[in-house]
């Protein structure tokens, strides 16, 4: 890191300053209030804390999105030990694959590229596999925007809350196994470490081992340690210090196909590449965030860095499966990726009236800086095939065995990116909400030309009574791109331009919460091929693309007793540019339930069962619509005991063993690759609370 780094466009010091007291706004102060963080209930699903992800520190009754947020109660007891599978019960929301084990695929509303952000900081580059064991919630916000964090996809953004610090001593140790076999010891421990409170700790830690489902010979071993420091400076400022640690060995993931009528070539056990395969990566997170709050008036500065290294050595690159012989060819490459970033965020939110009016408004800016590097050589002179059917993978080949491997390496970049944003919300009334904003974005890659983006939003809340509110919106978002014309010019960014409108209605003495929305998504300045300008790739950002449907997603306790989560979405889209065709990895129709019963009324009050069914509906594997993968149904069961300290669950995911597929990563003429969906799999676990 340069040592000018921090030096060029935020001042720390500047930013810690106007935090570190009150008389900036000349006004008495109110001491932080003392927060205790206590099990909850383990059939409450319902989460009335405001979503970290609004940056405006709004309620989500009061904010013109749809959003929902998924608590660490549902994670528990559904036994969802992938972020994807928690951001899934979420409607008109798909997992499309993990990019050979290097990010979270995420299509929301028919559009992919889904941010996930990391307590509410955006992180540019896609970080894989967050440990689900230290979140403490899921948020996930639909349809376009960039207003609050830049970059965005139009479809949304996720948000993963992780474990902070608490006063209050806990510690919580877990054990999970696996069929596959798998097992996994976890820690959980936090407290005071002075007398008043005022130095606080949190430790979460993950050992995780596991053979895995399909053919390959190389385990999964993963250590994750997360430890985190907040320190009371005084009655209204926090700092609080994070950090994660990740070092995880893998199998390589290149997927399986499928033929010309969409359905699997071969059991999805068998990998497309070689068994003895693997890939590497080693993480480490650390940072810092500090929070001020006042009687009118709040603030928060985030600062990450990030320092990723991810290895692919040695693999069988699949590249082509001839459906007519069932054979299919592969090639000796290697690929490896270092990936550091800085990432920094400010956020002012302050209360004041003009006019008799109160006004919620809101400031922040961000500031990131990342640098890439790839390492990838590759031999495209000589192939080997094997039958997917019945794989005879032979000797696993290195660098070494191939002399005629070409460096495809691509040279380290460095890309900065300045995002700033004003929002206001304005009570019209006490029943009537108006909300206004807009940001203003610069993305500069080292060596190479800017672009830079203008996104406002707009939102209207009307609270027809308590239980009853209705909202709209129309908000934006941009996708920089790195494609050029035929002149050598960077295409203009895409974009994406929503329109919603929708109601949120309490239910069951307020205990149920229904979200449910209409809307229509417009993606414009999409880069397609340029077929007059005379090369391969060069583009033009002429491309169209739209989506509209309905959602509604439903949480909370219907009885004492009974909780769900439930959803439902309905997606159609078009391509513009390729005759109106379907976007691919698609669905028309998705659906999720998860319910579950305390065992009260038969004298068992300490037992729960539980069960739940996800439906992903066909879509298209190819862009010209003529490769449709099935559709799917799972189901889940689940049986648990709660008692005193002690916590046992047994499930089971994927109860009736389908073979389905999550999403197509390409399809040509080199044939239909896809990520396969997890067999059955039955998992116990166990925990005790000291």
């Amino acid at each position: 890191m340069k040592d000018n780094f921090f030096n060029k466009k935020i001042s720390i010091n500047f930013c810690m300053l106007l935090i570190s007291g009150s008389s900036l706004f000349g006004e008495d102060i109110t001491k932080l209030e003392e927060i205790t963080v206590n099990e909850v209930a383990y059939s409450k699903y319902q989460n009335e804390a405001k979503p970290e992800l609004n940056r405006t520190q709004i309620s989500k009754n009061d904010t013109a999105k749809s959003i929902q947020t998924f608590n660490k109660s549902f994670i528990e007891e559904a036994a969802l030990q992938n972020v994807e599978d928690i951001i899934q019960m979420s409607s008109n929301t798909v997992y499309t694959g993990d990019n050979h084990g290097r990010t979270n695929d995420i299509s929301m509303r028919g559009f992919s590229g889904v941010p996930i952000l990391f307590d509410g900081v955006r992180i540019t580059n896609k970080l894989a596999h967050p440990e689900v064991y230290n979140l403490e919630s899921v948020e996930v916000l639909k349809g376009p925007d960039s207003l609050q964090y830049g970059q965005s996809s139009p479809g949304g953004l996720v948000n993963l809350v992780t474990k902070k610090p608490i006063k209050e001593s806990l510690a919580k140790i877990d054990f999970e196994v696996t069929d596959n076999p798998s097992y996994s010891p976890k820690i959980d421990i936090g407290g005071a470490l002075n007398e008043n409170k005022s130095l606080y700790f949190r430790l979460t830690s993950v050992f995780k081992y596991d053979e895995g489902w399909t053919n390959s010979n190389t385990d999964t071993n993963r250590l994750f340690i997360a430890p985190s420091l907040s320190y009371d400076i005084n009655d209204n400022n926090v700092i609080t210090l994070v950090s994660e640690y990740t070092d995880e060995k893998t199998p390589s993931n290149f997927g399986t196909y499928v033929n010309s009528n969409g359905k699997l070539v071969a059991p999805t056990k068998n990998i497309s590449s070689h068994p003895d395969e693997k890939f590497e990566k080693i993480q480490k997170i650390v940072g810092f965030d500090i929070d001020s709050i006042y009687d009118t008036w709040n603030s928060n500065f985030k600062y990450r860095y990030i320092d990723y290294k991810g290895e692919n050595g040695n693999v069988m690159f699949p590249f082509m499966y001839q459906q007519s012989t069932g054979n299919l060819s592969r090639f000796f490459a290697i690929q490896n990726q270092e990936h550091q970033e800085h990432a920094l965020q400010y956020t002012l939110n302050k209360e004041f009236d003009i006019l008799g009016f109160k006004n919620r408004f809101t400031i922040g800016s961000d500031y990131n800086k990342s640098y890439s590097e790839i390492t990838m050589f590759a031999d495209m002179t000589q192939f080997s095939s094997i039958k997917l059917t019945n794989p005879n993978y032979g000797y696993l080949t290195n660098l070494k065995d191939h002399p005629n491997a070409k460096d495809m390496s691509s040279p380290k970049t460095f890309v900065e990116n300045y995002g700033i944003f004003l929002q206001d919300n304005i009570n019209l009334t006490d029943s009537l909400i108006f909300s206004a904003g807009i940001r203003y974005d610069e993305v500069k890659p080292k060596d190479s030309q800017k672009s830079d983006a203008t996104t406002p939003q707009f939102g209207l809340v009307y609270h027809l009574n308590p239980q009853t509110t209705f909202f709209t919106n129309y908000s934006e978002s941009f996708t920089p791109t790195t494609r050029q014309d035929r002149n050598g010019k960077i295409l203009d960014p895409e974009k994406g331009k929503g329109y919603e409108i929708g109601v949120k209605q309490k239910l069951f003495e307020d205990k149920f919460d229904l979200t449910s929305s209409i809307f229509k998504i417009e993606k414009e300045n999409v880069a397609t091929l340029d077929i007059n300008g005379g090369n391969t790739f060069v583009y033009k950002a002429s491309g169209k693309q739209e989506s509209q449907g309905f959602e509604i997603d439903l949480n909370g306790d219907i009885t004492s007793n009974l909780s769900l989560i439930t959803s439902y979405g309905y997606t159609t889209t078009e391509n513009k540019e390729i005759s109106n065709k379907e976007l691919t990895n698609v669905p028309h129709h998705t659906a999720n339930i998860f319910v579950t019963y305390k065992l009260s009324s038969i004298n068992l009050p300490d037992y729960y069962i539980g069960g739940g069914t996800r439906f992903i509906g066909g879509k298209y594997a190819d862009e010209a619509n003529n490769i449709k993968l099935d559709s799917a149904l799972i189901y889940n069961a689940t049986v648990g005991y709660k008692k005193g300290n002690w916590r046992a669950n047994l499930s089971v995911q994927n109860l009736t063993d389908e073979e389905y597929v999550d999403g197509a990563l390409i399809s040509d003429a080199r044939g239909t690759r896809v990520y396969a969906g997890t067999p059955r799999t039955f998992l116990a676990s166990v925990s005790y609370k000291f």
